[in-house]
């Protein structure tokens, strides 16, 4: 019966290439679904240099707002390691949001994509790595989090 449970649960994650995800703290919205292209599983491999892409699908925002602005936060040990999303993609509106265009409309639906290559400082470690959308009155639109080993 568990191994039934546990085959239904996994299933849609391997034949969609979908990659889980856990919630960010405070109850902050999450996409209907992630994919990170090359991981179906945590931690995902990141390259340092190396393309990422990563899709959050289904996203609806819980509130109107005339912007989105993208941030990434990499924490290890709950350390924050200095890593910032650079400035050329924090303007999701500009570039990122797929099915919609700003301003978003509360309810409205949508798919966010990050595509980029990261140099990262650190090689070698797990961290735990938080992407987001926010509204121009601050409130979350969209966030998740998961456990990324950065290798060279």
């Amino acid at each position: 019966m568990y191994k039934f449970l546990l085959i239904a649960a996994l299933l849609p994650a391997i034949v969609f290439g979908q990659t889980p995800f856990r919630p960010c703290s405070g109850g902050r919205p999450t996409p209907a679904s992630l994919n990170i292209e090359g991981c179906t599983a945590l931690p995902c491999t990141i390259t340092s240099g190396a393309p990422l892409v990563a899709r959050g699908i289904g996203i609806m925002s819980p509130v109107a707002t005339p912007t989105l602005t993208a941030h990434l936060t990499a924490r290890l040990l709950g350390l924050d390691v200095g890593f910032e999303i650079p400035d050329e993609l924090r303007d999701a509106c500009a570039v990122g949001i797929s099915g919609a265009s700003c301003p978003i409309a509360a309810g409205q639906t949508f798919d966010y994509e990050l595509n980029y290559a990261m140099e990262l400082p650190l090689v070698g470690i797990t961290v735990q790595v938080e992407v987001g959308l926010t509204a121009a009155d601050g409130s979350a639109v969209t966030c998740v989090e998961i456990d990324a080993a950065i290798v060279g």
